[in-house]
């Protein structure tokens, strides 16, 4: 799956193609900019988008490759899952975290035990 996004000023707006070749197809028109800045640029994705828009308007186009982006979202999740377990090692073995939880003394415990009362 591909995407296509199109800078419209502060907005932009997201085309969705299946394959590749459809990606190819709506992109053309984007990649040229031919003709005068007032030219209407047309392109329908494969979910039924369709979006006209003049050719001074836009600012920019950016392709995104949709399954090379989910496994670069995953890396970023494992990379964080990975720093943190290494956060967490080194911080076991501070010596000035290692002593702040040391001087941390348990809860007291109540001494009439399951927090019973006596009967007044």
């Amino acid at each position: 799956m591909f995407c296509l996004n199109i800078a419209l000023g502060n907005i932009s707006w997201r085309l969705l193609f299946k394959n590749d070749e459809s990606l190819k197809a709506a992109e053309l028109p984007f990649l040229i900019y031919a003709g005068s800045p007032d030219t209407w640029i047309l392109a329908v994705d494969d979910f039924g988008q369709t979006v006209r828009v003049r050719q001074n308007a836009i600012h920019g186009v950016m392709v995104e490759d949709l399954d090379k982006t989910k496994l670069a979202h995953v890396e970023l999740v494992l990379h964080q899952a990975r720093t943190q377990s290494l956060a967490t090692k080194m911080a076991q073995t501070d010596p000035a975290l290692k002593a702040d939880t040391m001087s941390r003394s348990p809860a007291i415990l109540s001494p009439m035990g399951n927090g019973a009362r006596p009967f007044s």
